[in-house]
């Protein structure tokens, strides 16, 4: 599915990303899929996220020169994965401005459909050129705020926002 630059909604949230499977080389000491692992899973998620819903992915950093950067993530790990599991990953528009967004990702086991994982980050737009944030352009702007509007509606997940620490008794 190719975006298309001024085709904004409706939208269907959360958006729902392509099945994964946990890889052998994925699985570390404990038998379970490491953490760097669900990184680069999420991270496959997200590309695809800004690929084809955003219109802002791979295709479009080759031709504008500007693409996504990580400022901030924070993950929270509810159940392991194992060898040769799938998975999906629900994606959200928390929040945006001109430069940066603010996504969450939930990351679901396909068998038992139970919450594996959370990540939430916020991304900033660059210019690979310069190496400074610019403005996402025009029409980039009108689809994400569409989104968000999408997002009114729409309950987001639990530890949305947590910050992170030891509790105190």
């Amino acid at each position: 599915m190719e975006p298309k630059e001024g085709i904004d909604g409706p939208y269907k949230v959360p958006f729902v990303m392509t099945e994964q499977t946990v890889r052998s080389d994925w699985i570390d000491y404990n038998g379970h899929m490491n953490v760097a692992y669900y990184t680069l899973a999420f991270d496959l998620s997200l590309d695809e996220f800004f690929e084809i819903i955003l219109g802002l992915g791979p295709s479009y950093v080759e031709r504008s020169k500007s693409g996504p950067y990580s400022l901030q993530a924070q993950y929270h790990y509810f159940d392991e994965l194992l060898e040769g599991e799938k998975f999906y990953v629900k994606a959200y528009l928390r929040d945006a401005n001109r430069k940066c967004i603010h996504i969450v990702m939930e990351m679901f086991n396909s068998k038992e459909n139970s919450l594996s994982a959370l990540c939430e980050q916020v991304l900033i737009n660059v210019d690979l050129q310069t190496r400074k944030s610019v403005d996402y352009p025009d029409w980039a702007q009108i689809r994400i705020k569409n989104i968000l509007t999408s997002f009114e509606e729409i309950n987001f997940p639990e530890k949305t926002g947590a910050s992170i620490g030891l509790r105190k008794k």
